[in-house]
C-alpha cells in the first residue's frame, strides 16, 4: 500500500468522522423539535377536547 494512498484513505476517514458528528448532532435538534412538537399537539388535543364538551354541554343546555 502506498503512502499517497493511505493518506487518502486517512483524509476521508477524517471526513467521514467530521460529517457522521455533523449529523448526530443534527439528529439529536430533530429529536428535541420533534419532543417540542409533540408536546404542543398534547395540549392542543387537550384543550380542543375541552371545547368540544363546553359545545356540547351549551347544546345539551338549549334543550333543556
Amino acid at each position: 500500500m502506498d503512502e499517497g494512498y493511505l493518506i487518502e484513505l486517512l483524509t476521508e476517514m477524517a471526513q467521514l468522522k467530521e460529517r457522521n458528528k455533523c449529523m448526530e448532532t443534527e439528529l439529536k435538534e430533530m429529536q428535541e423539535r420533534y419532543s417540542e412538537i409533540s408536546l404542543k399537539l398534547a395540549e392542543v388535543e387537550g384543550e380542543r377536547q375541552q371545547l368540544v364538551m363546553t359545545v356540547r354541554n351549551l347544546k345539551n343546555g338549549k334543550r333543556s
